[in-house]
């Protein structure tokens, strides 16, 4: 028997869920959205903001299984099918390496097989996982991505200012994460925070204090941005060398 699923959301992670399952063969008939009407499916997907699933969780039929996709959300019902993984529209992703963290409430007992079934079709890395260590995973991703995109946009802002190419530091920030293939990120930190480099860390400071207060209203990040980037770097210096014991 062929699942019809469908989907609730037209997001980011929506978009590339229905086009991993396509391409597994199975049969999405929509991509929902608000103002729509809901088409009947075996199996629902919800890939909604955090804030809007338990409200979009009440449109699905009571007697209809679904899933939501979130990484931090807890229901009382249905099971969950989180992909670890950042998602844009326009940029491919290779679900075959994307770890896929199922969890299951009061999902039926028939699709229980079935939602691991999907997963496995979709990615060779499919685990079942409780909600505090989905929830652990989650917040640990933020760290590892989120915040870490956020610097790397005020490092290419920084050089904006000065008309230098941010893809000078794409060689670095490659060789950073290869560094990790392989061994625990504690084991390879450099800079000058571990160091001490105490001149170094100042200097940067006094660079970073003249673009906050010279920043144009033309600049990409906001001034207000720009102005807690010394905040940021000191916050993320203290916390190297509390880590290292190099202060």
């Amino acid at each position: 028997m062929t699942l019809n699923i469908v989907i609730l959301g037209n997001g980011n992670v929506a978009t590339h869920l229905s086009e991993a399952l396509l391409n597994a063969e199975y049969s999405v008939l929509q991509l929902w959205k608000r103002g729509e009407s809901l088409r009947n499916a075996d199996l629902y997907f919800i890939a909604v903001s955090d804030d809007s699933i338990e409200e979009v969780a009440k449109l699905i039929p009571e007697n209809k299984p679904f899933a939501h996709t979130s990484g931090s959300v807890n229901l009382a019902k249905g099971g969950v099918f989180y992909p670890l993984q950042t998602f844009s529209k326009d940029v491919e992703v290779d679900w075959k390496n994307v770890p896929i963290l199922i969890e299951y409430n009061d999902v039926e007992t028939q699709y229980i097989a079935s939602l691991h079934e999907i997963a496995k079709k979709i990615s060779n890395n499919v685990q079942v996982v409780d909600a505090e260590k989905r929830l652990q995973f989650h917040l640990s991703a933020v760290f590892a991505c989120n915040f870490t995109n956020h610097l790397w946009t005020i490092s290419e802002e920084l050089l904006n200012e000065k008309n230098l190419s941010f893809d000078l530091l794409k060689p670095l920030i490659y060789q950073t994460v290869q560094k990790i293939e392989n061994h625990s990120p504690k084991n390879v930190q450099t800079g000058p925070a571990i160091r001490n480099d105490l001149k170094t860390l100042e200097k940067h400071r006094e660079i970073l204090r003249s673009s906050g207060a010279s920043a144009g209203s033309a600049s990409v990040v906001p001034v207000a941005e720009l102005v807690e980037a010394t905040e940021i770097y000191d916050v993320l210096t203290k916390s190297i060398q509390n880590t290292y014991g190099s202060h």
